[in-house]
């Protein structure tokens, strides 16, 4: 067995330092690789090139943010001889929160994989690229691009960089015109405010657009917020971190599918996937199963 680190250098400095403790303390005399992103995308090409090496079993381990671990995800999917594990050092860890009997912490203690748990995991395909937490279109992408330009400019972490980014977002028109269709059925309504396809159940720093998603169950969990107003923003704000937009059907509606596509005319629409901005033109959504086989720390 070989032990891969990718590591996000630009992470927090208290979580490379305890990640650098616990690798000497676990692995010594085991053969372990260090490999450190030095560019965007990095972390893929990374990966790929160990994707490659189907001769040998790897225990890979994505030390950084959302974004580290979807760049991951992209360069080993499919891959039956690569075990991933994640390690959340980065500014934004959302998709780990799906364990929710684990904290961030259960991650960091190498103690804790000794005896794991080891998942089949789905992915989300979009257009040819992976997504193993999210994908959205409309006001979240707003938000998420406001997030992104806070991060480079300002040294900020948590939930903060997400209520600055909406409090930006609110200069612009909340709703946008969607063309949808899941699975067979065209969608009646045209006017949403936020479009969310998920496999996990958190983002955006913690709200949750489909509580009840499973990673390995198939399926895309859907989740349409119908236009809402500036004003009815904070208040949908709390209930949507709840999960408890749920109860509001007349301002979301949820459901599953296999396959959701959005028909944009050939025009250029933001999405967010895992976090990262893409810009797409009719974006088709749909599920890949077990394409990651993810390794989870049990506590003892």
């Amino acid at each position: 067995m070989k032990y891969v680190f990718i590591i996000n250098p630009n992470s927090r400095q208290d979580g490379l330092y305890t990640l650098m403790e616990q690798i000497k303390k676990y692995f010594k005399g085991k053969t372990v690789i260090i490999e450190k992103t030095q560019s965007m995308n990095h972390a893929c090409h990374i990966a790929r090139k160990y994707a490659f090496k189907e001769e040998e079993d790897i225990h890979m381990f994505a030390c950084g943010g959302d974004g580290t671990l979807h760049e991951i995800v992209n360069g080993i999917a499919g891959c039956k001889h690569i075990t991933l594990s994640i390690i959340p050092i980065g500014t934004g860890n959302d998709f780990i929160k799906y364990f929710d009997h684990l904290d961030r912490e259960d991650f960091l203690n190498f103690e804790y994989y000794k005896n794991p748990d080891i998942i089949s995991c789905d992915l989300l395909k979009v257009n040819g690229e992976y997504a193993i937490n999210t994908v959205s279109f409309g006001f979240d992408v707003h938000v998420a691009r406001h997030v992104n330009d806070f991060r480079k400019k300002l040294p900020l972490r948590g939930i903060l960089p997400y209520y600055l980014g909406m409090l930006s977002s609110l200069r612009q028109p909340i709703s946008s015109e969607f063309d949808i269709q899941i699975d067979c059925d065209k969608i009646q309504e045209h006017i949403f405010s936020f479009v969310v396809i998920t496999n996990g159940r958190y983002y955006g720093g913690g709200y949750k657009p489909c509580p009840k998603a499973l990673i390995n169950d198939h399926m895309l969990d859907i989740c349409l917020i119908k236009d809402i107003k500036r004003t009815q923003i904070i208040q949908l704000a709390k209930i949507y971190e709840k999960g408890e937009h749920l109860n509001y059907p007349e301002l979301a509606y949820v459901t599953k599918g296999n396959i959701v596509s959005l028909h944009t005319n050939n025009q250029g629409i933001y999405g967010n996937l895992d976090g990262e901005i893409r810009l797409l033109k009719n974006p088709t959504i749909e599920v890949e199963e077990n394409k990651i086989r993810l390794c989870i720390p049990r506590k003892k």
